[in-house]
């Protein structure tokens, strides 16, 4: 899209404009507020070889801060977002090669930084840095409560390991480059959700990369998500198309997820599909590729202090690396709320699986144990 870039920063201004004209009939008291959460997680590696342990930031539920700011305006609310992680080491930055400090924070880690127009009749409309249309619909459809220690995005526990040859040789292909929900992200953009009706909600949004001054990504999406109650079942999921343009890759992504939660039994079930087709197919850049994941959850007031979540998952996936190869992770995930704390506690073990055409690999077992806190 030609002046995609400066386009991102010129709709604020139309839209902030028209909306500040209206505060005459504002409905609401401007007004601020803040939140934010705080965790970290044990991760214990073992990649056939060898063992490794460390203490790092929960990338499955990143630790951060927030402020909001809202004005009531007639018909709706012009709302300002802005969200930066702290800048801790993430579990899924950890490998053999090395570990990252524990500290250290630039401004990709700059999460949002948006303004909002929201209404009832008209939708929300979104400029800045924030999540795309098609940022989340790969755990849209994620009801059993576990995410926080492992989910679609099986990289996010130990995705910095290298998978081992038979020989016990690092490979050069880690968790990370094999195992990716295939969703959006966050980014400069505009963005679009329709009203939602009868539990669908529409949205478009189209954007670029900011925050990396040597970063050439635009980016155009379109998503629906759903999110209702028919009769005993809690019924939610998403599904999305991408497009991402970049100076030596462009590619097409469709994803998608639902899920249901019998609420009296607590019992759940939820599926994920993506695939991706990558242009620079067959001139040496990364193949096609396609994932399905599953999960099947329980969760119960066992506990006085909160809710208990359990569950079990499977993820299965094709020529991420390379033509043929193929990813499998399983994994147990358990979550325990503390309600008068505004905590979780968390635990979780993944056994990774890599095969590729002509060679293999020794497996990954990763577990991971955690805490965090919200407010």
């Amino acid at each position: 899209m030609v002046g995609l870039k400066q386009s991102v920063w010129i709709a604020p201004a139309a839209m902030i404009a028209g909306s500040v004209a209206m505060t005459s009939a504002a409905q609401a008291e401007d007004g601020f507020s803040f939140y934010g959460r705080l965790g970290g997680a044990i991760t214990s590696v073992d990649d056939g070889v060898d063992s490794q342990s460390e203490f790092s930031d929960n990338s499955n539920s990143s630790s951060r801060v927030g402020a909001w700011y809202e004005r009531g305006v007639a018909g709706g609310t012009l709302k300002f977002n802005v969200e930066a992680s702290l800048g801790l080491r993430g579990t899924d930055e950890v490998s053999q090669a090395g570990t990252p400090d524990f500290l250290y924070w630039d401004r990709n880690d700059i999460r949002k930084f948006e303004a909002i127009y929201e209404t009832d009749r008209f939708g929300t409309f979104y400029i800045g840095e924030g999540s795309s249309s098609s940022d989340g619909t790969a755990s849209a459809g994620d009801v059993a409560g576990t995410d926080i220690a492992g989910g679609v995005f099986v990289a996010d526990t130990a995705g910095g390991y290298q998978f081992r040859t038979s020989a016990g040789a690092l490979s050069g292909v880690s968790i990370g480059d094999v195992f990716d929900g295939l969703d959006g992200g966050r980014l400069g953009r505009i963005r679009y959700d329709a009203p939602t009706f009868n539990g669908f909600t529409v949205s478009a949004s189209a954007g670029t990369e900011i925050l990396e001054p040597n970063v050439d990504r635009e980016y155009y999406d379109l998503a629906v998500y759903y999110n209702n109650t028919l009769g005993d079942y809690d019924v939610a999921g998403g599904l999305s198309y991408s497009q991402t343009g970049n100076t030596d890759n462009d590619a097409d992504a469709i994803v998608g997820s639902v899920g249901a939660l019998h609420t009296p039994t607590g019992l759940s079930a939820s599926v994920a599909y993506g695939t991706a087709d990558f242009d620079n197919n067959g001139a040496g850049g990364q193949p096609d590729a396609d994932y399905v994941y599953v999960k099947l959850g329980l969760q119960r007031d066992w506990f006085s202090i909160g809710r208990t979540y359990l569950s079990v998952d499977a993820y299965r996936g094709n020529d991420f690396a390379s033509a043929g190869d193929e990813s499998t992770a399983y994994g147990v995930e358990a979550v325990q709320d503390i309600d008068n704390s505004n905590m979780k506690v968390f635990a979780s073990y993944h056994q990774h699986q890599y095969e590729a055409t002509g060679a293999s690999f020794q497996d990954i077992d990763a577990f991971l144990v955690g805490a965090r806190w919200s407010f």
